[in-house]
């Protein structure tokens, strides 16, 4: 009887001993956890931007840009909000070809606010002729004044086809000069227009270390370029 006792007593102790270390663990691993996403969200914190900015986004819907090449532009310009830019960043969305249309202006709490947007009045529009970037760049320097304590990115998705050169270029060194602009993104821009768009069209803002051109491969080196161009406005 006595020996069937102290089994009994023995298997409970194990019992609790058991449930004790356990216990142990999973709080172990809870205060991991804890400490973890304590970690992630400081270094969020020391990784997202400060400076106030705003975003300009124009869309060339000409005949000879494909629907690939605006989701193209789209992706960029979703992951740009995404990843990059503080959340409720002002944004300005034209379309463009021989004539302008601005289709949406907002402070987008993410990317997918705009899906519908760029779904509807970008990616299945049907494109018209011609291409005219100044007519987006001249607009732009409109929105800069009302947004006059942001900094500024101006985002040209085309393939890179311009009918305007004299006036384009006239409109990228005004851009240069403007110490509110930051950056310029062009993109996806084809292989054959590209020494044009660096060399020709939107040479000062080459000259003023404001261009960021992408094509159909470098799209996220470019915005890891502009990421850290604009991560060095915090020092």
């Amino acid at each position: 009887m006595s020996r069937s006792r102290g089994n009994r007593g023995q298997s409970y102790e194990g019992d609790v001993q058991h449930t004790l270390l356990t216990g142990g663990i999973l709080l172990g691993a809870l205060l991991l956890v804890g400490l973890a996403g304590w970690w992630l969200w400081n270094y969020s914190q020391s990784q997202s931007l400060k400076t106030p900015l705003m975003v300009g986004a124009g869309f060339d819907v000409s005949q000879s840009v494909t629907k690939e090449q605006k989701q193209r532009g789209v992706a960029f310009l979703n992951r740009m909000i995404g990843v990059v830019l503080p959340s409720r960043t002002p944004i300005k969305i034209w379309r463009y070809a021989e004539s302008l249309t601005t289709v949406h202006e907002s402070r987008p709490l993410a990317s997918k606010d705009l899906a519908k947007v760029s779904r509807d009045t970008i990616e299945n529009y049907m494109g018209k002729w011609g291409t005219r970037p100044d007519k987006v760049m001249q607009d732009f320097q409109l929105y800069l004044r009302q947004q006059s304590g942001r900094k500024a990115i101006l985002c040209l998705f085309t393939d890179g086809e311009c009918h305007s050169a004299d006036e384009t270029r006239t409109q990228a060194a005004q851009l240069a000069q403007n110490p509110q602009v930051v950056a310029v993104v062009i993109g996806p821009v084809l292989s054959q227009h590209r020494a044009s768009v660096e060399n020709d069209y939107y040479a000062p803002l080459r000259d003023a270390g404001k261009l960021f051109v992408f094509g159909e491969t470098d799209a996220l080196d470019t915005l890891e370029r502009l990421k850290e161009r604009l991560h060095a406005l915090e020092n």
